[in-house]
């Protein structure tokens, strides 16, 4: 047994050993292609501050991945109502007052089904106002249901709720918000290039200082966080030649909040996250995970007659914007005003640190686990996740997502699942999005549990 033991942990080393390399590959990699996209974008730059005089003339609110699953007591019907709800709020407070659209970048549905369409719709005859448009495309959760049999009834159960075409071209105050959607087959854009071609150029040719918003499901290929993996790249092969360009996608889930998740090169590409719940994927190895408790996210996206664009993420858990979160464009066409590009946001990293006299406790829940509880540690983007490794009367050892989901949610709890009493000493490493690794978190705790029977 001791044996089996030492051969595990020395696998284990031998693993992390060949996943940092491979991470550091995979980065090295996206520094490369990235760097070659964002010629002329500047590099180890602050980003630009909203100035205070910035009025707009179009507001819009958009989200991706609600999931409706059509019941009554649906939690995402709820989160779905605070997209509609937090936005007016925030609107009637601001001098310019309107929403002018709200945007949903596809999987308003589970599946696609006649139930989840008719919660989706009277959601939004509940909620929407005079004066907001409803901009839509289809995700692949819109097909689900008949994918397997005939995925073109995806297209017909939307048009029957929707009341709307598929692809749609929608100018609200000068600015056009661009909807495209999976094909009919349910997995790509085939077929969509052309049109989209199209529409871009009638936009462009109206004013080509001005930002194009495009709504798609997934994201282009190799633009943000979650695009190698769960992108599409019919689309990413169009939009390079106009950088007015400015996507919006979900699909992945993966967290808004990262910086990953917005990249200025050839055009601008960022991630709405999701309504239904975050993920995050470490280092692009370790696999998809969920991001611990509640969370979700959208973007209120604002634009003045001059074509610059302020974007403010919104926590739709805790109600609030996150701080780091806002950003000011402007030049949209000029790459040497793209201060969103994925080498610079990286250049502004540090690493991160533990506030001083953190330390580490824990404490049983009604099911007799473990429950480590530590403070965040703090970098300029805040911590993507952290490695944890207890030992002493029990052994514990894992890499898990941060609380940086949400906004204000300052001290980590992890479940370390049923270990026996004693004492134990921890090592705690917090690591930021962009891989730097901080000092590690070490001491000891007497841990007494409950006994249960």
């Amino acid at each position: 047994m001791r044996f089996a033991a030492q051969f595990y942990d020395r696998r284990k080393k031998q693993m992390n050993f060949f996943t940092g390399l491979l991470f550091k590959i995979i980065d090295g990699f996206f520094s490369v292609v990235i760097a070659a996209m964002s010629i002329f974008c500047p590099i180890g730059k602050e980003p630009p501050k909203t100035p205070d005089d910035f009025t707009p003339v179009l507001r819009f609110a958009v989200c991706s991945d609600v999931h409706l699953s059509g019941e009554d007591s649906d939690p995402h019907a709820e989160r779905y109502a605070t997209f509609f709800e937090d936005t007016y709020a925030y609107a009637e407070k601001q001098a310019y007052k309107n929403v002018d659209a709200f945007v949903v970048a596809g999987d308003m549905t589970g599946g696609g089904r006649d139930a989840e369409y008719a919660k989706f719709v009277s959601l939004n005859e509940e909620h929407l106002r005079d004066g907001s448009q409803l901009i839509t495309v289809l995700g692949n959760h819109e097909f689900i249901a008949y994918r397997d049999e005939d995925p073109t009834v995806g297209y017909a159960k939307y048009k029957e709720y929707m009341k709307r075409d598929v692809d749609t071209d929608n100018v609200i105050n000068g600015y056009h918000i661009v909807g495209v959607s999976y094909a009919d087959d349910a997995k790509t854009f085939s077929g969509k290039d052309k049109w989209l071609r199209e529409v871009l150029n009638n936009a462009r040719s109206e004013d080509s200082a001005k930002p194009i918003f495009v709504i798609q499901h997934p994201a282009p290929f190799a633009s943000i966080y979650g695009s190698v993996n769960w992108g599409d790249p019919t689309t990413g092969f169009v939009y390079p030649a106009y950088p007015q360009v400015m996507t919006f996608s979900g699909h992945s889930h993966y967290a808004a909040n990262d910086p990953r998740s917005i990249n200025q090169t050839s055009f601008t590409a960022v991630g709405t996250g999701c309504l239904a719940a975050s993920m995050v994927n470490i280092g692009y190895i370790e696999g998809d995970c969920d991001a611990p408790g509640d969370s979700g996210t959208f973007w209120i996206v604002e634009a003045d007659a001059n074509g610059n664009v302020r974007l403010q993420l919104y926590d739709a858990v805790t109600h609030q914007f996150f701080d780091k979160n806002e950003y000011y464009i402007s030049d949209i066409t000029k790459r040497s005003a793209h201060y969103y590009n994925w080498n610079n946001l990286k250049s502004l990293d540090t690493t991160p640190a533990f506030p001083g006299g953190a330390a580490a406790s824990a404490e049983t829940d009604n099911d007799g686990n473990m429950i480590l509880s530590f403070p965040n540690a703090e970098s300029y983007w805040g911590t993507e996740s952290y490695q944890i490794e207890l030992s002493g009367a029990g052994k514990f050892s894992d890499i898990v997502i941060s609380n940086y989901v949400r906004v204000n949610d300052n001290v980590m709890k992890v479940n370390a699942g049923e270990l026996p009493n004693g004492k134990y000493e921890y090592k705690i490493t917090p690591v930021s999005p962009y891989a730097k690794t901080g000092r590690a978190l070490t001491g000891s705790f007497e841990y007494v549990g409950l006994v249960l029977k």
